[in-house]
């Protein structure tokens, strides 16, 4: 009764990695899922506030509204651009409309587990190219990227936080082949390609709502592509796939440009101090051009899991990055928080310092 593919995925116990999230979840610090901790704009409440009273009616088929919006503020016209039920499902929509059966697509990583979940679901073949220490080596990249046909690029990349530079990306772009780009966190590195769509047919550009804009919980993303692409994805994308409260409220996030500004402030302002304390305490630290950071406790004596642990029972959720596609040894990711748990999170992990330190000099002696 179950297909072949879903059997082998089952079998491999293949799924998305979610994250440790305890039923009382607010009682908690949690820097885990590398969310806007100041939640969305005040205006995005009001707006699922007036827009309740019509959920007994179908949304907008086509979020043409919520399309016009997200152009202006990409400054790209709306036939190039398609919505979805956050970033993933844009992301499934791209593998059914520009690729068949068994194509073989290339993920580098460490790299969003997504990208391999939507490849073997739509029954193609992922295959994967790993960074070396986490670095991105484009000349690499470009002498086996003849064997495939789509490129998956996280730009920041999660969990890494880094980003392939555009000469990098644009030598990607020559080849001819399907660059797929998740931009999932370009909101907080400034640095997009989405005006690229213009000169590359080969081009396809993920952002989200989820991140910066505060709203994870209603489910909006949406790609930015040629024409014929996007149209495509419009046929096999399922009818009223953005509901109406997500529609109005992703419509309200994006005109409070003083509320984004703001939170990539403060967020890149509070990175800089993590990385700094981090660092003290001895902490391995990758280079981030996202709203989190991935961190190795190695250097400061523990194992990831052991890390993750301790926070957890002392209420902050981190990610533990052990088992990740791409991973050895010990990391995890971090987002950045407010500062006031940011500085709740530093001061926990003296404390765990301090502990290990008077555990090994016991047992020195």
């Amino acid at each position: 009764m179950i297909s072949d593919r879903v059997r082998k995925m089952m079998e491999d116990g293949l799924a998305y990695p979610l994250s440790k999230s305890p039923e009382d979840e607010e009682d908690y610090i949690k820097l885990c899922s590398n969310e806007n901790p100041f939640g969305p704009p005040s205006q995005v409440i009001e707006a699922i506030k007036r827009e309740a009273k019509n959920v007994d009616r179908y949304p907008e088929p086509t979020s043409v509204e919520l399309k016009e919006a997200i152009g202006e503020y990409i400054d790209v016209n709306p036939i190039r651009i398609c919505v979805g039920n956050g970033s993933d499902e844009v992301l499934d929509l791209i593998c059914k409309a520009t690729m068949n059966p068994g194509d073989e697509t290339l993920i580098p990583i460490p790299t969003f587990s997504q990208y391999e979940l939507a490849c073997r679901i739509n029954a193609l073949n992922p295959n994967f190219f790993e960074l070396e220490g986490f670095r991105w080596n484009a000349e690499k990249l470009l002498k086996v990227i003849d064997n495939y046909k789509t490129v998956f690029v996280c730009r920041p990349n999660n969990p890494t936080g880094n980003s392939l530079d555009e000469e990098g990306l644009k030598n990607l772009l020559e080849t001819g082949k399907m660059i797929v780009v998740d931009e999932a966190y370009g909101d907080f590195s400034e640095d997009t390609v989405v005006d690229w769509v213009e000169d590359y047919e080969n081009l396809m550009v993920l952002r989200t709502f989820s991140k910066i804009f505060g709203l994870a919980g209603l489910r909006v993303g949406y790609g930015v592509g040629n024409e014929e692409i996007i149209r495509a994805v419009e046929r096999v994308r399922s009818p009223f796939n953005v509901n109406r409260l997500a529609q109005k409220a992703a419509i309200a996030a994006l005109d409070d440009e003083n509320f984004i500004e703001e939170s990539r402030k403060v967020i890149l302002n509070e990175r800089k101090y993590l990385q700094v304390e981090l660092e003290k305490l001895g902490f391995e630290i990758l280079p981030s051009d996202a709203n989190f950071i991935m961190a190795s406790p190695a250097p400061f004596g523990m194992s990831a899991r052991d890390v993750s642990n301790y926070l957890f029972r002392e209420g902050i959720l981190i990610r533990n990055l052990s088992g990740f596609r791409g991973i050895d040894g010990e990391w995890v990711r971090i987002s950045v928080g407010r500062p006031d748990q940011n500085r709740q999170l530093i001061k926990t992990l003296e404390e765990l310092k301090e502990i290990e330190n008077e555990r090994t000099a016991s047992n020195s002696k």
